[in-house]
C-alpha cells in the first residue's frame, strides 16, 4: 500500500478543513482533467484545478506545511503533514497520475519542428527552475551563442513542459483526480520549528 503525504500550513484550506474528517477533494473537481490543466497545476501553481497534489516525500510535505503557513508554526500552534495511505485497488472514482509520465508521453520527437522541451541555457539554468525565489538569477542569464553569432541576447528557453517535469521531480509529486476518502488519511503529524 503506497504512502503519500500532504502538507497543511497554518491558515491554508486543509488546515481549516480537516481532511481526517472530510478527506481531500480538488478545488475544482468538475473541470476536465487535461494535460494542459495538469501542467498549469504544477508549473504555475494553479489551485483551481481538478487535481490534488500529494507527494512521496515527507520532507517535501513538511516544507510546504512550513512555507505556506500564515504564521510561524510553533509547538502550541503547529502546521500539519497528513499521511495518506491508498490501497492498491483504488476506488473507481479516484485516479492517481504520475505527472512526469503524463508529460513525457506528449513530448514531440527530437526531429520535430515543434519547440523542444529542452532548455538552451547553462547547466545552472535548472537551479532557477527548481527554486525560482532563491535562484531566479539563473533564469535571467543570457544564452551563450556560438562565436561570431549576432543573435539577440535572451534568456534560455523555458517551456511549460520542462517546468512541469522539473517541479514534479523536485516535489516527488503525484496527482490525485477524484476524492481521497477520509479513511485514507492515517496520520496528521504536527510540525513546527
Amino acid at each position: 500500500m503506497p504512502i503519500f503525504y500532504r502538507g497543511a500550513g497554518i491558515g491554508t484550506y486543509w488546515y481549516l478543513n480537516d481532511p481526517v474528517e472530510k478527506g481531500f477533494t480538488a478545488r475544482s473537481p468538475e473541470m476536465t482533467a487535461s494535460l494542459t490543466r495538469l501542467m498549469f497545476h504544477i508549473a504555475r501553481s494553479t489551485v483551481n484545478s481538478p487535481f490534488i497534489s500529494i507527494t512521496r516525500s515527507y520532507g517535501v510535505a513538511w516544507h510546504y506545511a512550513m512555507s505556506s503557513s500564515m504564521r510561524i508554526p510553533t509547538i502550541n500552534n503547529p502546521a500539519y503533514v497528513h499521511e495518506i495511505e491508498i490501497q492498491e485497488s483504488l476506488p473507481s472514482s479516484l485516479h492517481l497520475l504520475d505527472p512526469v509520465k503524463e508529460v513525457v508521453q506528449a513530448l514531440p520527437s527530437p526531429e520535430s519542428l515543434v519547440p523542444p522541451y529542452q532548455h538552451d541555457g547553462l547547466p545552472d539554468f535548472l537551479l532557477g527552475v527548481v527554486n525560482p525565489r532563491r535562484m531566479g538569477d539563473f533564469l535571467e542569464q543570457h544564452t551563450l551563442q556560438p562565436p561570431a553569432s549576432e543573435g539577440t541576447p535572451r534568456p534560455p528557453n523555458l517551456t511549460i513542459e520542462l517546468e512541469t517535469l522539473v517541479r514534479a521531480l523536485r516535489d516527488a509529486e503525484i496527482l490525485a483526480h477524484g476524492i481521497i476518502p477520509a479513511t485514507c488519511v492515517k496520520n496528521s503529524f504536527e510540525v513546527y520549528y
